[in-house]
């Protein structure tokens, strides 16, 4: 699944501070290349098949640099007028 230096760049990452935000999705893709079943998976990370499933996809879709770009905005929901004050 992963090529030898997409490989050794994701173990390389998964202990990276910087990082610590994509550790999942970085642990997904060292654990499907090394034949862990999604069910295995998600049992061990805490998260779903279906979100396994999803990085894998994403992976194949956009590669390596995009997969690991972090997107990630927070919900800063919507005060009133009044709240604002």
């Amino acid at each position: 699944m992963l090529s030898q230096a997409d490989y050794d760049l994701l173990r390389e990452l998964q202990h990276n501070e910087r990082y610590a935000r994509a550790y999942k999705k970085i642990t997904v893709l060292l654990m499907l290349h090394l034949g862990q079943s999604m069910e295995v998976i998600s049992a061990s990370l805490g998260i779903s098949e279906g979100t396994v499933r999803n990085y894998r996809q994403r992976y194949e879709q956009v590669g390596l640099e995009a997969y690991l770009q972090d997107n990630y905005q927070g919900y800063t929901g919507k005060l009133s007028v009044a709240q604002q004050a």
